[in-house]
């Protein structure tokens, strides 16, 4: 894994753990790709929406920013965090995106899973973004 590119968030609060082993962590990152990725020259940045099945926060940060920078972006900025279950999710989605409670299910199968909810290089509130 590279040195981590931010601050923790955890590490600015008192430890936070879930309370229930359905819990998920929902983290999420304003990222921007790298030189050599596969997004690198269309993509400005993202919203990187993280669902990690992990007892801590800070657990959950790390696994969270780890699965960005293998997908060839870079960490910037932590922007919020929530824990959350199947049963509590908001279902609010649209056809082509899969569901916060399907995010859910697939991070307790699989332990993680992150979602890039890109912009275009060319954004007309680009800097506002990152």
């Amino acid at each position: 894994m590279e040195s981590t590119p931010l601050k923790l968030h955890a590490d600015s609060i008192p430890p936070v753990l879930r309370s229930a082993p359905e819990e998920v962590f929902f983290v999420r990152i304003v990222a921007s790709p790298k030189p050599g990725s596969d997004d690198f020259g269309s993509a400005g940045g993202a919203y990187v929406n993280c669902y990690v099945d992990a007892d801590d926060l800070r657990s959950a940060e790390l696994r969270a920013i780890d699965l960005i920078q293998q997908h060839g972006w870079r960490p910037e900025r932590f922007d919020t965090w929530q824990l959350t279950c199947a049963e509590c999710a908001n279902d609010a989605s649209s056809e082509d995106e899969p569901s916060a409670k399907e995010l859910v299910e697939q991070a307790r199968v699989d332990g993680e899973c992150c979602v890039f909810y890109s912009w275009p290089i060319d954004a007309p509130d680009v800097d506002e973004q990152a």
